[in-house]
């Protein structure tokens, strides 16, 4: 009894003293990453409430940092060049929130995936009626002093100089006093990061302008010639790619939670405020480009008169025509610097349309077997693509959309159509595709009002594969079926969403369209312009004929190859001609 006694107490002392020592073993293999914070909200910041670090990058870096069973130790500093400097030197390992660069990628490592994208917004008082740059003119904006959106190449600083605008710039210390200086009404706009703007926009009395500047992808950098970054890259891409991909993770969580998104939706709607303030800039350049053309001409017949005169009466005015030129080889450089800058503005304008669309990696979730052939006539397009998911009752929505007109002008109708389809997946609950339909006509009505006669044709397809039905409506879009060798088309109804204005008043009821799905099928969808795109030896339309010759060619191969074939035919058949219009194709194998 007494040894037993002795055995058990023994053990017991054992466990005691190595359990601790085991494990401190087991965490000392675990990695220890020192990571650079600094006070940017919402993306990082101090809490002056506990003293702890909290912000979107904090929250994705702590869930990497779970998975990958890494230690991380805070470095805090009050400023972010200081952080650059400590990540330089190497007293820190990784630095989060931070806009990538040619020039900085020189000094640091990125990783590859961006995690956010941020840029310089104005705000204004809730009540203001500013809507553009020019509305700033004589205005007081507050705005942070040494702040990149502030004093920046591209900074509005820099901005209202090329504009000749008379800014009254009151220099602040921080973004919170920016937004106290709007809420006083000491001044009557201010310059701060968009995210740090929505963040807060309750808190105040704010409102967002469409005035953007400086668009900018946030990641994570790494000191540069670490010779674990590959490692690190690579984990940290490899994390995010998860989370953005799982609908309820950390990744949109935290956004719901700093930002007031919604999670398993992100709403654009302020998309296209953004596209309207960047297209109103593109007409502005337009504008002046159209009247120094117009003075250029008119300077140019004067100048051939004056030549005529010159040759009768004397030589001695060669040197006025000589004056003459100079002043139009000076207008017309004018006009080259001015149409660079309209170039760059509508460039920015399809990098946030690209950004709306679907990601393919989310439609390939739900239709593995798919392609997306987009090819916009100009730099931005009017034809627009949209993918949804239903959970409730398991349908995957996907349309081809062709709006009134391309380029700018078909841009903000698009925009519109992508916003309007989004408030109605994310705020009613939507079966079959006609119901889509239905709701998108009342909001495109109830945007557009009675001044215009804009729209847009569309096709919207519903899979369901639970019962391997497919809901399809159009309006003046058209579905077509290749079954087993034999192509059907399903056409849709004869009027457009939008339209003339004398139709307001009627209650348009799309029709609905059920097809028994089978195994093999391929769906397609289409806006007109590759059908209508002139070309060939005797310059014809391509015509529905060809097409539809084309899909029964290609439907058998795989879908991208298909794609590729598509492609390659539009451009042998238009060959030197131009583009007519923007050209969308989408195909789906069941």
């Amino acid at each position: 009894m007494f040894r037993l006694f002795f055995f058990a107490t023994l053990l017991h002392l054992v466990t005691i003293f190595f359990t601790p020592c085991l494990l401190y073993a087991q965490n000392s293999n675990n990695k220890t990453l020192r990571v650079g914070v600094y006070n940017n909200p919402p993306l990082v910041f101090k809490d002056s409430a506990d003293g702890g670090y909290k912000g979107i990058y904090i929250d994705l870096l702590e869930n990497i940092a779970i998975e990958r069973r890494w230690n991380l130790k805070y470095v805090y500093t009050d400023s972010l060049n200081t952080s650059l400097r400590n990540l330089k030197d190497g007293k820190t390992d990784i630095l989060v929130a931070i806009g990538y660069s040619e020039e900085r990628a020189q000094q640091y490592d990125f990783t590859k995936r961006t995690v956010l994208t941020n840029w310089g917004e104005v705000f204004v008082h809730k009540d203001s009626k500013i809507r553009s740059i020019l509305d700033l003119k004589n205005k007081k904006v507050a705005v942070v002093k040494n702040n990149f959106y502030y004093e920046g190449s591209h900074g509005l600083r820099n901005t209202a100089k090329e504009f000749k605008l008379d800014i009254d710039f009151v220099e602040v210390g921080s973004f919170d006093a920016v937004l106290k200086a709007i809420d006083e009404k000491k001044a009557e706009a201010g310059l701060i990061s968009a995210l740090f703007g929505q963040m807060y926009q309750k808190k105040h009395q704010i409102k967002a302008s469409p005035i953007i500047f400086n668009p900018n992808e946030l990641r994570f950098a790494l000191r540069k010639g670490n010779e674990d970054n590959e490692n690190l890259i690579k984990a940290i891409d490899a994390e995010l790619k998860k989370m953005i991909d799982n609908e309820n993770s950390v990744y949109y969580h935290t956004q719901s939670r700093w930002l007031n998104h919604t999670i398993g939706g992100f709403s654009y709607v302020w998309l296209l405020w953004v596209l309207a303030g960047v297209g109103g800039i593109a007409a502005f350049f337009l504008i002046i480009s159209f009247v120094l053309r117009r003075q250029v001409q008119k300077r140019t017949r004067e100048l051939v008169v004056k030549n005529k005169e010159i040759q009768e009466l004397n030589e001695g005015l060669e040197q006025k025509v000589k004056d003459r030129t100079a002043e139009v080889v000076k207008q017309k450089e004018e006009i080259e610097h001015i149409n660079k800058h309209m170039k760059d503005s509508i460039t920015y304008a399809r990098k946030i349309q690209e950004a709306m669309l679907p990601e393919d990696t989310r439609i390939e979730q739900h239709l593995p077997e798919h392609f997306i052939l987009a090819m916009p006539r100009d730099i931005v397009s009017g034809d627009f693509y949209w993918f949804s998911h239903t959970n409730r009752h398991g349908v995957s929505f996907i349309s081809v959309a062709d709006c009134t007109g391309h380029g700018v002008p078909g841009a903000f109708m698009s925009m519109l159509g992508k916003s309007s389809l989004d408030y109605i997946m994310h705020e009613m609950d939507v079966a079959t595709s006609d119901i889509i339909l239905n709701e998108l006509q009342l909001a495109v009505y109830r945007a557009l009002g009675k001044n215009a006669k804009d729209g847009m044709d569309i096709a919207v397809c519903g899979f369901d594969f639970d019962n391997m039905k497919l809901y399809f409506a159009g309006a003046q879009g058209d579905l077509f079926l290749m079954r087993n060798g034999e192509i059907t088309v399903t056409k849709g109804d004869k009027a457009p969403i939008g339209g003339d204005t004398k139709h307001y008043s009627e209650e348009r009821k799309h029709k609905l369209h059920t097809i028994e799905m089978q195994k093999g099928d391929v769906f397609y969808m289409t806006s007109d312009g590759y059908i209508d795109q002139f070309g060939g030896d005797e310059n014809f339309k391509y015509g529905s004929k060809r097409f539809r010759d084309l899909l029964k060619e290609v439907c058998a191969l795989p879908m991208q190859e298909q794609k590729q074939i598509l492609q390659t035919t539009h451009l042998e058949w238009r060959k030197n001609t131009k583009q007519l219009d923007d050209v969308l194709v989408i195909g789906v194998r069941i």
